[in-house]
């Protein structure tokens, strides 16, 4: 070209839930099956809709204004149904006015992160779903600040740490919060959300909070930031991608809390609706159901249903870690991630190759020759070569805890069963192994 197309300090960005799908691609080539683990879509991991909701569906879809515009914040109607939802816990009270829809979720991170200036910077939990640390790396041309989870702690941040990093980095604007978190399944407590807006009021900043699973709280009680904020500015991303679930229609929304309270922030939202409105509107079929769904006295139970099916994989994965000494899985109260973390470092030459049969021995050698790849990852291509089983690192969450996250989407409870054997089976042989090396050392 006849000039530079990307900036030259451009970062790579990388997104291991998907990029690993290629492998798994390579191993189903061969003949030999793959259990998918590394993404969180109810739907491919085989979730039916009820008939009642895709009735609801069909239905709209005959409305012949299903298929046009709609206002480019999203239908009134639709956002006055949210705002009440949120104004009746009785925490910050907003209107319509203070919702926006994007085509997902992913579009409402691409565009609020892209607005920011460079030299500022949001802080991030570590691990964090890479959507966010992607958006923020990209616009900031390095890697995120972040504030790290505790594992020890069921994942649950340390508030003195946070306002520590916030005191000796004064680029930090905001706060993101993950809320079930997405890859540890924690859901933050009450008291935690509450020193966390304290820190954001005491240092002029904005919160913002991931709540897109806050609707599938199995264990422990969901504390919305509407509820904890006050009079401090953020802003909540919700959808129907992980609930009704729905990925495919691209439907999620921002609400603002406290908009008016400070000049910049008020900017930054206008300039975010003012962004939506040169892409016209967002999905318009999606906006039009969400009332009707979302309020029909079946919708509870169907939620109640999905969410004593989580709880109860939650405790079959726990009961059968036991057996293994080095590997454990805290956090796991919402969302459906389980996170497994390892209580002694990791290291590559914990993972040996010759353990596995010939063809699959082959293809682990073949991912990661040459490649210098963090311990973890060096271990989800074994447990993919040898067991079928394709889970996600840590590491690509931008996590200095090492680590695997597995989903909780499997709909019948003989193949979850199945997939932990598979996966139990391969970490018990790299831990055992470790643990005899230790000794014999």
């Amino acid at each position: 070209m006849r000039n530079l197309l990307l900036p030259q300090d451009l970062p790579q960005i990388t997104y291991g839930i998907r990029q690993i799908v290629e492998k798994g691609r390579e191993r189903e080539t061969l003949g030999y099956p793959v259990i998918w683990e590394n993404i969180g879509d109810p739907v491919q991991k085989g979730m039916m809709l009820p008939e009642w909701i895709k009735d609801i569906i069909a239905r709209e879809v005959q409305n012949n204004g299903s298929f046009g515009y709609c206002d480019s914040k999203g239908l009134p109607a639709t956002r006055e149904f949210l705002a009440s939802k949120t104004n009746i816990r009785a925490g910050c009270q907003i209107t319509p006015d203070d919702i926006t829809f994007f085509n997902g979720l992913g579009d409402a991170i691409a565009r609020l992160y892209g607005l920011i200036a460079r030299d500022t910077s949001i802080l991030l939990p570590s691990p964090t779903y890479p959507a966010h640390s992607g958006a923020e790396r990209l616009r900031r041309g390095k890697d995120p600040l972040t504030y790290p989870l505790q594992p020890s702690n069921n994942w649950q941040p340390n508030p003195d740490e946070i306002r520590q990093i916030v005191d000796d980095n004064p680029s930090i604007s905001a706060i993101l919060i993950i809320n079930p978190d997405n890859p540890t399944g924690m859901v933050y407590s009450r008291e935690i959300l509450q020193e966390i807006v304290e820190i954001a009021s005491d240092y002029n900043l904005f919160l913002i909070a991931d709540e897109i699973y806050e609707n599938l709280v199995y264990d422990g009680t969901m504390v919305r930031l509407a509820e904890v904020i006050g009079d401090v500015p953020g802003m909540a991303m919700k959808g129907i991608s992980k609930e009704i679930p729905w990925p495919g229609s691209r439907c999620g929304w921002i609400e603002y809390y406290n908009k008016t309270n400070d000049t910049s922030f008020h900017e930054l939202c206008t300039r975010l609706d003012q962004c939506k409105m040169t892409e016209v509107c967002s999905t318009t079929l999606p906006q039009m159901v969400i009332p009707e769904i979302l309020s029909d006295k079946r919708y509870s139970k169907f939620l109640d249903g999905r969410r004593e099916l989580l709880a109860r994989k939650m405790r079959m994965l726990k009961s059968r870690l036991k057996t293994i000494d080095d590997v454990t899985c805290s956090g796991g109260q919402g969302a459906f991630y389980a996170t497994l973390h390892f209580n002694t470092e990791l290291y590559t030459r914990d993972i040996d190759p010759e353990t596995l049969p010939d063809t699959e021995k082959a293809l682990f050698l073949k991912w990661t020759n040459g490649e210098d790849i963090p311990p973890d990852l060096h271990l989800v291509y074994y447990l993919l070569a040898g067991t079928g089983v394709c889970c996600v690192p840590l590491s690509g969450f931008d996590s200095e805890v090492a680590g695997l996250r597995i989903t909780l989407l499997e709909q019948h409870i003989d193949r979850f069963d199945y997939m932990l054997d598979q996966l139990l089976d391969g970490l018990g042989l790299v831990f055992s192994r470790k643990s005899s090396l230790i000794q014999a050392s």
